[in-house]
């Protein structure tokens, strides 16, 4: 089974995504880049997009649920930049 978490849908209108699927880069905090694949969901009537793999890129960057991910986007390249993280979890 494949976990994917979706795409906020403002992300989604300014990036511009249209396609079936979509290579997206994620830039964490250690400014290691990651891979992923973008793909398009039938949600009713609408139309989602959700990121394969997001389970392992929370688990390999020590987040949790909960926790508050603040990101850039830059089209050029379709990249996401985590910037910070408000630990909501913290022990």
């Amino acid at each position: 089974m494949v976990f994917m978490q979706r795409m906020p849908i403002n992300v989604v209108r300014f990036a511009g995504f249209r396609n079936k699927v979509h290579e997206l880069k994620v830039l964490n905090l250690n400014g290691k880049t990651i891979n992923m694949n973008l793909r398009r969901q039938k949600h009713g009537d609408d139309v989602r997009y959700a990121i394969e793999g997001w389970p392992k890129f929370m688990k390999d960057n020590g987040l949790r649920l909960g926790d508050k991910l603040h990101f850039t986007y830059e089209s050029a390249g379709n990249l996401m930049i985590l910037t910070h993280v408000d630990g909501v979890n913290a022990d």
